[in-house]
């Protein structure tokens, strides 16, 4: 290398806004403004480090002082801009706010702003990190700001313009830089590799274009460490051995056994990583990559960027899973720098990946199915001899029905010597109230619906008609709407059903009314056993004071 060795970020840079990578928008807006000479008088540039915002400056720079005329392409031959490239202008003032907070720095230089270029067409004061500015520098730069000499341009640079004041925003024309995508690092690392003439992998170079984050300048400085790393080649093996990275084989095989809910061997697997010395944070980020490249593929299956073994993956994990690795993933890697070290930190994150990790599976068997394989209702009462000689015979079984979690009612009990389904017709039979009730239990209601079936009572089932009461009191519930989905869920699961409901006395014999009933004797019962019990007696006569009956909660709820 040259004895004058200059590093890639510096030796890139571009010049014109040809050679500016990215910021699409903001170069269209300059260049037009330019092309037309419609200059104002302030710019602020906002957006994270490494983007352009002083690189933009400066070609502005050299486009409204260019020896050959004010326009979006300077010559970059003249005097002038060869001095603006070196940084030699003497009219292009360039100020770090960090190290010129005080006012008087600030004042000093705006009273040498009311004097012509020495030898520009502009005076262009370029101030980068500006929100480092004290607010007696601001005040004393608004004034000038807001009417500045015709000879004046005011080029602002911040990494943080929720720290400027309002005043200065409204007095710039604002542009706000977005992070450079990773196609765009990785286009700009080729074509420097390209013009160095010196060897690579590209599957190196996205891998820097990686850990660039939107930026180009720290991708350019990685960039500068790799070459050295790997004496004039940039190499993949080279790049993981130089920021600790774990093989993708590695990063595969410890997702495979997350799949399989191996717990022991993913200990010993990550033991044997943190043996190896490898970065285990790292090997956490490129687990929480892995796992949006399955969830892509289970997505989008016939995606071709996809590999054999994540299209492996994504067949054998659920797709509810898959999204609860990833969220405790993510939160493992905020968690990991709490860890006692990163290797308990990694290995619980697996743990609670495996511990909690969704029911779904088991509860696919619901009643609600699809048009084409609607699942017939059984209840847990006996089916007709005839019935199930005839599904002995074609070797089918009905699903078991749902877990009823609500306290049994002597009409469930009822219900036990009672058939309600014919699961060959999809036909309803229905003669009580109890056979009302269990039906309610067992189909899908939903909102509103739900509420008003589980207050009527059975009337009637004749012609398939189902007449219901409903309690006078509750008449506001129903509404055409709400009778229309009690027959959707109806006729999802037998055929030619129609419903009437007519209002009158429930007589505390709807299932709602049996349900409130219930929970209020068993409340009654634990308020009772509470206070009547001698620890609590003692303790209100102790501290003379009385138990908040409302406060009293089953264990269970507390």
């Amino acid at each position: 290398m040259s004895e004058h060795y200059q590093v890639l970020a510096r030796k890139y840079r571009p010049h014109t806004f040809e050679e500016l990578v990215g910021q699409t928008h903001t170069v269209k807006t300059l260049v037009n403004a330019l092309n037309n000479n419609n200059l104002h008088h302030g710019f602020l540039f906002t957006g994270t480090r490494g983007v352009g915002k002083t690189t933009i400056a400066r070609i502005f720079a050299k486009s409204i002082n260019c020896e050959q005329g004010v326009s979006a392409n300077p010559c970059g031959k003249c005097t002038t801009c060869i001095e603006i490239d070196k940084g030699q202008s003497i009219d292009l003032i360039e100020l770090d706010a960090a190290s010129h907070t005080g006012v008087d720095h600030m004042r000093e230089i705006l009273e040498n702003a009311q004097y012509l270029p020495t030898k520009d067409r502009f005076k262009v004061y370029l101030i980068d990190e500006v929100h480092m500015l004290s607010k007696s520098s601001f005040n004393a730069l608004l004034k000038t700001l807001e009417e500045p000499p015709g000879h004046i341009k005011f080029l602002l640079a911040t990494t943080d313009p929720q720290k400027l004041p309002i005043t200065v925003l409204s007095r710039c024309l604002q542009f706000n830089l977005n992070k450079l995508t990773h196609d765009e690092i990785l286009s700009q690392l080729k074509f420097i590799m390209k013009s160095e003439g010196l060897d690579y992998e590209e599957s190196a170079l996205a891998k820097i274009a990686d850990f660039g984050n939107g930026s180009m300048r720290d991708a350019l400085s990685l960039l500068d460490q790799s070459i050295s790393f790997g004496n004039g080649s940039v190499l993949e093996k080279d790049i993981k051995a130089m920021l600790g990275l774990v093989k993708h084989d590695d990063i595969v095989e410890l997702a495979t056994l997350l799949v399989e809910k191996k717990p022991a061997e993913i200990i010993a697997f990550v033991r044997k990583l943190a043996h190896q010395g490898e970065n285990l944070g790292n090997a956490l980020k490129d687990l929480t990559s892995l796992i949006h490249q399955i969830s892509i593929a289970q997505i989008l299956p016939n995606n071709a960027e996809s590999s054999k073994e994540i299209h492996t993956l994504a067949n054998q994990i659920s797709v509810h899973d898959l999204q609860l690795y990833y969220q405790i993933a993510i939160n493992g890697q905020r968690d990991l720098i709490h860890a006692p070290s990163e290797q308990v930190g990694l290995e619980m994150t697996l743990l609670r990946m495996i511990a909690f990790h969704s029911e779904h599976e088991s509860e696919k068997k619901t009643l609600k199915t699809s048009s084409k394989a609607k699942t017939n209702l059984t209840t847990k009462v006996a089916v007709k001899p005839k019935i199930e000689e005839k599904l002995a015979a074609k070797d089918t079984t009905p699903p078991p029905p749902p877990k009823v979690t609500k306290a049994k009612t002597e009409a469930e009990t009822e219900a036990k010597s009672t058939t309600i389904t014919d699961t060959k017709t999809n036909s309803l039979t229905i003669n009580n109230q109890a056979d009302w009730e269990v039906l309610i239990q067992q189909l899908p209601f939903k909102g509103a619906a739900k509420m008003l079936v589980k207050n009527t009572l059975f009337t009637q089932f004749k012609n398939n008609k189902l007449t219901l009461t409903l309690d006078s009191g509750l008449s506001n519930l129903l509404t055409a709407n709400t009778q229309k989905a009690i027959e959707v869920t109806l006729q999802e699961h037998f055929t030619d059903i129609s419903v009437a409901i007519e209002s009158g006395e429930t007589n505390n014999q709807s299932l709602a009314q049996k349900e409130n009933a219930a929970e209020k004797e068993q409340r009654q019962e634990l308020e009772t056993n509470y206070l009547n019990d001698e620890g609590v007696k003692a303790l209100e006569k102790a501290l003379n004071t009385k138990v908040d009956v409302k406060s009293i909660r089953p264990l269970q709820e507390a």
